[in-house]
């Protein structure tokens, strides 16, 4: 099972966005990104999925506050969401929530789509795998606190992470040395599987039985997981707790990940340094070929890996109503500062923000038909700072407003 769209109405700071993910018409894309300014609601959007998509059981553990879903001054919200199979068949479910509910209310209004949820919970639950993880995801403070069910039994434990900030994960360690106990060398050589090209600089070595401690290989000799960057351990967290629920609930799947599902990521490059988040998408998409992985991001190196169609932005329009805009293009085919300045991200410039006030400045002084002793020196210091520090380019791979403007600006100053 994988999402083919969904709507939402009401809910939160979304009063009315559509979002779908086929790439074709039969065709679903593995990868959505989208991008936001905060407070345009990204985290609600995989929040939505997760409550639409969790079965009746989970909902009441994940709703918590009613009326917080509902957006302010309106009487109700609404989700909608298409699910496809691969057999392609089509289930067409939504979730009402009306101000003043109580979960008996809601199980009762929205009746049919949670049957139709929960029958499939029942009878096929790995059928609607689905994974979310919060921006809030470190690893626990125990390093071997015991293991929450991921399968039927407790489906909301897959999602929980999103919805509070406080939910600890399944360590990597404790994964690791569960395999080791369970299966011996084949339940290491899923790890080892697992974990190439997991970490940069850093490969998963063994386990040291002895101190119940899983080792890594590094350019700083052989160590313990916590001995490794917050970055790495930030990264290891959820990964390590997405690695333990997809074998346990696919047990007798000779490779797990495999499988299908759908993977909620907020804010996927959290902690990352440049060169990983360059990486990240690569690496999920050749662990988890199959997955349907839905992620936010601020970061435009993250950005830059998608592909054509599969890159968002929410932002506020000129009502201050929050759209969603598709990104026109193929991200992967632009520069970083290109991909800066198009609509999903919105920036004027690629310069610094003191370069770019004192362009302003200048302009605004040089424009003055008559100025005063103080705005002419003000606008010499302007404009030997700017011959100073005015960047280099090499290729103009800039907007053409930006372009006119660093024109008009070297012809006033005489720059070469």
């Amino acid at each position: 099972m994988f999402l083919k769209k969904i709507r939402l109405q009401n809910f939160k700071c979304l009063a009315d966005i559509e979002l779908s993910f086929e790439k074709t018409k039969n065709q679903n894309r593995q990868w959505t990104l989208i991008l936001g300014e905060n407070g345009t609601g990204k985290s609600n959007v995989l929040k939505a999925i997760a409550l639409v998509t969790c079965g009746s059981n989970a909902l009441g553990e994940l709703l918590g506050d009613i009326d917080s879903w509902i957006r302010n001054d309106e009487d109700s919200c609404r989700i909608e969401a298409t699910l496809g199979t691969k057999k392609g068949d089509i289930r067409d479910i939504s979730l009402v929530i009306n101000r003043k509910d109580n979960f008996s209310n809601i199980v009762s209004n929205n009746k049919e789509s949670l049957r139709l949820i929960d029958d499939a919970l029942q009878y096929a639950d790995r059928n609607y795998f689905i994974v979310a993880y919060g921006a809030s995801r470190r690893l626990p403070s125990d390093n071997f606190p015991s293991f929450e069910k991921s399968f039927s039994g407790n489906r909301s434990a897959n999602v929980r992470s999103l919805f509070s900030n406080s939910y600890s994960l399944n360590s990597l360690n404790s994964w690791i040395m569960d395999l080791d106990y369970r299966s011996g060398e084949e339940g290491l050589t899923i790890v080892r599987e697992a974990l190439d090209d997991f970490l940069p600089s850093a490969s998963f070595h063994s386990v040291d039985k002895s101190k119940k401690q899983v080792l890594f290989q590094t350019v700083d000799g052989i160590v313990p997981l916590d001995y490794l960057s917050d970055g790495y351990q930030n990264m290891a967290a959820w990964i390590g707790d997405l690695l333990y629920r997809i074998t346990e609930s696919f047990r007798d799947y000779k490779n797990p990940f495999a499988a299908r599902g759908v993977l909620l990521i907020d804010e996927i490059d959290l902690h990352l340094h440049p060169k990983w988040q360059r990486e990240l998408i690569n690496f999920i998409s050749r662990k988890l070929p199959n997955f349907q992985v839905i992620a936010t991001t601020h970061s435009p190196l993250t950005a830059q890996q998608a592909n054509e169609g599969e890159l968002y932005a929410l932002k506020r329009d000129e009502t201050n109503q929050i759209r969603l805009v598709p990104f026109v293009g193929i991200p992967k085919n632009l520069l970083i500062n290109q991909l800066l300045m198009t609509p999903v991200f919105g920036l004027e410039t690629d310069e610094s923000l003191e370069i770019e006030q004192n362009k302003t400045e200048y302009i605004n002084l040089k424009s003055k038909k008559e100025k005063s002793e103080e705005e002419i020196d003000k606008l010499r210091k302007l404009e030997k700072n700017l011959k100073t520090n005015l960047p280099e380019r090499n290729i103009p791979a800039v907007s053409q407003k930006s372009l006119d403007l660093l024109a008009r600006l070297e012809a006033d100053l005489n720059l070469p």
